[in-house]
């Protein structure tokens, strides 16, 4: 055996190239071969696209790199991923690294406020849910299972009410409404009357309807999220309109006596009410009735 062989010598480019396909990821990371870590990492991803893990080597590598755009990327599909998954901690973390390297990148200010979001929604939904089974027989009756519970919650999530009620408040009004179901031409309210009760349209059509000249008329339509009956439980005033189901419809009745319910013992009372009312409906309907009668 020559001398040569003892050093390395005559198969020294075969026993390089092994030696080379021996490094590992995080050999060529130690070594600060950053553009070859990135080339194995990305190969990786094209066989399994939703490794999160190497999604985030990547990302680091790519910071490595002062590639601080792909960086960026990289950081934001691992978040939004991890918010998906109810991770939103995790998700908020990563858009901060991500936010130091672009620090005048607006979107990921956006994209972290609205994992805060989403964060605080999932706490307001499980107590708006608890309500909502109060609210439909606690999943007793037909129709009020967890999956009918979880499906209301859907339509209603983005409402106004849903919106501005923190969730302790959202469960209390949920839990003094009740449940009721209409069908296709059910009247829910002739005008004139002034049975005291507003409704939380949940799911469905519900029409607004005059009759003029002898000619009956669809003056508004509502729809999830719509409230109607404020003026006649909150302000004592007849139903300006007749009400009625234009389709199949599902809805979240309170009462006059669900209102003392929710009111008692209520940190703001005021404020509840005037969210109640903030859409003006039953007013704005009024409003528009008497314009076409004196016209």
């Amino acid at each position: 055996m020559g001398i040569k062989s003892w050093f390395g010598g005559g198969g020294s480019k075969q026993t390089h190239a092994s030696k080379e396909q021996e490094y590992t990821i995080d050999d060529l990371i130690v070594l600060e071969r950053y553009d070859e870590a990135a080339d194995r990492l990305k190969a990786k991803l094209k066989v399994s696209p939703q490794d999160l893990h190497t999604h985030l080597r990547l990302a680091e590598v790519y910071a490595q790199l002062r590639q601080f755009d792909k960086a960026v990327d990289e950081f934001g599909f691992v978040a939004e991923e991890y918010a998906q998954d109810g991770f939103h901690d995790k998700g908020v973390a990563l858009l901060s690294k991500a936010q130091k390297l672009a620090p005048l990148d607006q979107t990921i200010r956006f994209k972290i406020e609205k994992i805060q979001r989403e964060k605080s929604m999932e706490a307001v939904r499980g107590l708006a849910l608890e309500g909502l089974r109060q609210a439909g027989g606690g999943g007793t009756q037909a129709g009020t299972s967890a999956l009918e519970m979880k499906k209301l919650w859907h339509h209603l999530a983005a409402s106004s009410i849903v919106q501005q009620l923190p969730g302790e408040q959202l469960k209390k009004v949920f839990s003094s409404m009740k449940l009721v179901r209409y069908d296709t031409g059910a009247v829910i309210a002739e005008e004139g009357e002034r049975e005291s009760f507003l409704l939380l349209i949940v799911i469905g059509l519900i029409e607004a309807v005059t009759v003029e000249a002898g000619r009956e008329m669809v003056v508004r339509t509502f729809t999830s999220g719509d409230i109607i009956g404020e003026g006649p439980l909150l302000e004592r005033l007849p139903w300006p309109v007749r009400y009625r189901a234009g389709e199949p419809a599902t809805a979240l009745k309170l009462t006059r006596e669900g209102l003392e319910q929710v009111l008692v013992g209520n940190p703001d009372p005021r404020g509840l009410i005037e969210i109640l009312r903030g859409q003006h409906n039953d007013r704005d309907l009024a409003a528009t009735v008497r314009r076409l009668r004196s016209s």
